[in-house]
């Protein structure tokens, strides 16, 4: 591959293990950036079923949304941070200052780290890419999907239709919270004020934001990569399996699977994969007495490669639009081809006739027909893998999507207006009396040293005391914070000095200036960074 320009790259995202295809995608990504020499690095939430970090003490604590018998405090505490996490972005302040980024690339942060973090982002001036993974920013519930059908009824920031269509699974409460935290970023403009760019994984993503109103100038389209498999079986038994992996999730479409296949009991399908609907599918199947369906569990690795090499082809025959087919990857790569409804992102991979087949979703009838016409003509099959394993080669290598990653990060660092290192430092003078009003040394200092680093484009907070300083929130580019005090000799300079650095613990500060009378105020607060709450 082309070395590119070296960088430093936080990547986020709420699991720090492979919970799905995004970590998939995530933690390959990150090991293709890494093997080019870039330094990445992983904020996420705690949890103990990901590989240690160097940066893990800086991650946000496990949370559990769904833990049983949880209070209604509990609850309430959950939804505000789902809406707005306060400590993951401090704890992302404290990663941002020991890791210093070029640039933050996002994946899924929704609930357990939250928007909140885009907030810490913008204010550090880190430039900010925001890859699509699913349809979140039009759709509270995340999938476009209502009742078993694609749903665009909260196109336009409708967002209340969560609450009135039934669209979420969970409970009633959750689905307030998920409409509460659309508007609250949308009134905040979060998105807009904190993302740089914005990552589509396919064409379909990018036209319908576009048709929601986001700025096309602003998405780009890279679709994943996919590493071609060592193992593909040409040689397949004349009853080799259809499969379906993935997911098994209500919009996933496969209740339409399991009909069709009692219409095709000579031919046996194998479903790889867990989720929130397995149970329901189980009893579907024993309720068909579909004797030529077998569920395996989840799989990985090796042991899923073995699986898909093993199958004459696999099917997707999803209801929801999907951002990006990657088990249509998956098996392309593998040399498999794919059945798959016709609907969203999967037209610009399953090319009708060359490398699968599509149906109308929904349609059991034509998903019977169309995976009978495929198995009884397994020539037709390997034909269609074969030039699905080469579409792949030619159209989702590894080096074809680093180089435009790589291209995008280096695009955005040098299109920041600073970066990390040059950026303006945030200092808070603490101690004198205050500025405008002269008393001492102090304040003449405090008023000529702010001055200057204002002019020069940092960020300057003086704290004044309320008595001293005329009502100005602003004087010469520095801010003024004027507090209260006790006029008492020897309680003036400790008091205001205490409320000044409580103050200054809530603002984020890069440096704070003591410069107090009373040399006790000095001793007190010299272990500042390590007595800050992040």
């Amino acid at each position: 591959m082309l070395k590119t320009n070296l960088m430093r790259i936080l990547y986020c995202n709420k699991y720090n293990f492979r919970f799905s295809g995004t970590e998939a995608y995530l933690f390959e990504a990150m090991d293709l950036m890494r093997s080019q020499g870039h330094e990445v690095a992983l904020f996420s939430m705690a949890d103990r079923r990901g590989d240690p970090t160097p940066y893990d003490r800086h991650f946000v604590k496990h949370i559990d949304f769904k833990s049983p018998g949880s209070t209604p405090l509990t609850r309430i505490r959950h939804a505000a941070h789902a809406i707005y996490s306060v400590e993951a972005r401090k704890k992302l302040c404290k990663m941002i200052m020991d890791f210093r980024p070029d640039v933050a690339h996002i994946r899924n942060i929704y609930h357990h780290l939250s928007p909140s973090i885009l907030w810490e982002l913008k204010a550090q001036c880190i430039p900010v890419l925001y890859h699509l993974n699913d349809f979140k920013l039009v759709c509270p519930s995340y999938n476009m999907v209502s009742k078993g059908r694609p749903c665009e009824k909260c196109m336009g920031g409708k967002f209340w239709n969560v609450l009135t269509e039934g669209c979420y699974p969970g409970p009633k409460g959750s689905a307030w919270m998920l409409a509460a935290e659309a508007y609250v970023h949308k009134w905040l403009r979060t998105y807009e004020k904190c993302i740089t760019r914005f990552l589509a994984p396919s064409r379909f993503v990018r036209d319908k934001l576009i048709e929601n109103g986001w700025d096309g100038n602003r998405i780009e389209v890279l679709h994943h990569f996919q590493r071609l498999s060592s193992h593909v079986s040409l040689d397949l038994s004349a009853e080799a399996p259809i499969l379906y992996f993935g997911r098994l999730s209500p919009e996933k479409g496969i209740v339409d699977l399991l009909y069709a296949m009692q219409r095709l009991p000579d031919i046996s399908l194998l479903i790889a994969g867990d989720g929130p609907q397995r149970t329901d599918l189980e009893y579907l199947s024993a309720t068909l007495h579909l004797t030529n369906v077998k569920f395996t569990g989840h799989l990985q690795g090796d042991a899923l490669d073995k699986l898909v090499s093993s199958a004459r082809f696999t099917v997707l025959p999803s209801r929801a639009y999907e951002t990006m087919g990657k088990t249509i990857l998956e098996s392309f790569a593998r040399g498999r081809a794919v059945v798959a409804s016709d609907l969203g992102s999967r037209r610009e991979l399953v090319q009708d006739g060359k490398t699968g087949l599509l149906f109308r979703p929904g349609d059991v009838d034509q998903l019977s027909q169309v995976i009978a016409q495929l198995y009884q003509a397994p020539d037709v099959a390997a034909r269609m893998g074969a030039d699905a394993r080469d579409y792949v080669r030619q159209n989702h290598s590894q080096e074809s999507h680093y180089l435009e990653l790589s291209r995008i990060y280096s695009e955005l660092s040098q299109g920041a207006k600073y970066s990390y290192a040059t950026r303006p430092l945030r200092v808070a003078f603490i101690g004198g009396r205050g500025v405008v009003s002269k008393y001492s040394g102090i304040e003449t200092y405090y008023e000529e040293a702010g001055k200057h680093l204002a002019s020069r484009g940092h960020e300057v907070t003086v704290y004044c005391r309320s008595y001293f300083t005329p009502p100005l929130s602003k004087y010469k580019g520095m801010r003024l914070v004027r507090l209260p005090t006790i006029r008492a000799k020897h309680l003036e300079t400790w008091v205001h000095t205490f409320l000044s650095t409580l103050h200054a613990m809530c603002s984020h500060c890069d440096i704070v200036h003591f410069m107090p009378r009373d040399r006790r105020c000095s001793h007190l607060f010299r272990d500042w960074p390590e007595r800050r709450p992040w």
